[in-house]
């Protein structure tokens, strides 16, 4: 009798298992998971305005290819790598940010890395090799290294170091290892270079009627062109920081524009005319001081003075508006 009782829990758990019960069957979905953010300049950068390029990139990731150091602030945009290899100082630059209507423009091939972003690998030239980091938005951040030396470098070499650079700023950022600027007051980083200047003023000068601004994507520059390209003519308003020019009498000449101190140079080339105006802003840490800068290029057949014209009148309206 012991042994037939111990059956019967056996015996009620397989007929409760033939049990049928009423209803429909519900299907149980595969298990999902939601796409990973598209991986944005805005997203991984967070506020472009105040990103800090020097917190990107480290003399430590071009150590292999000799001695290098932080060189002098020349830019809100791009920190500046002095690195010197086999006897020749380049210049290793990184930081720069611009955005492009489609990844054609970047005049080379676009190459997957990690994560969703890209790298172009810049067509470039015997003294510079370019890279570019290329967000899901069409933000591109640019690393260069130039031979500015009289000595031959291999072309190769450069572009070497330009790999070894733009993959280590890639991954910085993928990690969230971005810094951020703190601006003074009264600064022109957080002041958006195409707020200081109407499209309907650009329109008064030769060959920019039409035209319309072309903003970077931190803020510090912006751009009118007839075409939207760099292509002459074209204005452009930069905020930057570094040592202010000091006039030389000859092509840099010293003037009050709106009220403001201005050094104002020109410059004629075999494909353009170029002119420049350059006023002095509040003080930048080491010494260097914020400038607020606008260039006004022509095509050939133009002349300085047309230029330089052209950039009084562009550097009245931009300088009215800087903070006071």
């Amino acid at each position: 009798m012991a042994r037939a009782l111990g059956v019967v829990p056996l015996l009620a758990l397989l007929v409760g298992c033939g049990t049928v019960v009423a209803g429909n069957a519900v299907p149980v979905p595969n298990p999902t998971f939601p796409e990973p953010p598209a991986p944005t300049a805005e997203r991984l950068l967070r506020d472009l305005e105040s990103v800090d390029p020097c917190g990107q990139v480290e003399p430590a990731d071009v150590a292999a290819f000799g001695e290098a150091s932080v060189g002098p602030v020349e830019s809100f945009d791009y920190c500046l790598i002095k690195l010197t290899a086999g006897g020749v100082v380049l210049d290793v630059t990184a930081g720069g940010l611009d955005r492009v209507a489609h990844e054609a423009v970047l005049d080379g091939p676009v190459v997957p890395y990690r994560q969703g972003l890209r790298i172009a690998e810049i067509t470039g030239g015997s003294v510079q090799c370019q890279r570019g980091l290329v967000f899901a938005d069409l933000v591109v951040l640019n690393v260069s290294v130039n031979n500015n030396s009289s000595d031959d470098v291999d072309a190769a070499r450069l572009c070497e170091v330009a790999d070894v650079v733009v993959r280590a700023v890639a991954d910085r950022v993928l990690a969230g290892e971005v810094e951020h600027r703190q601006f003074a007051a009264k600064s022109l980083g957080p002041v958006h270079a195409c707020r200081g200047l109407s499209d309907a003023t650009v329109a008064r000068l030769p060959g920019l009627a039409g035209a319309k601004a072309w903003p970077y994507p931190a803020g510090h520059q912006c751009r009118w062109s007839a075409d939207g390209t760099t292509t002459p003519p074209r204005v452009r308003v930069l905020h930057s920081v570094g040592t202010p020019t000091e006039p030389n009498g000859g092509n840099s000449k010293a003037e009050d524009i709106a009220g403001r101190p201005t050094v104002v140079s020109g410059l004629d080339t075999s494909s353009y005319v170029l002119c420049g105006a350059e006023t002095t802003h509040i003080p930048f840490d080491g010494g260097l001081r914020e400038l607020a800068l606008v260039t006004v290029a022509l095509p050939t057949g133009a002349t300085v003075e047309d230029a330089c014209a052209a950039v009084r009148i562009v550097a009245a309206e931009v300088w009215a508006g800087l903070p006071r």
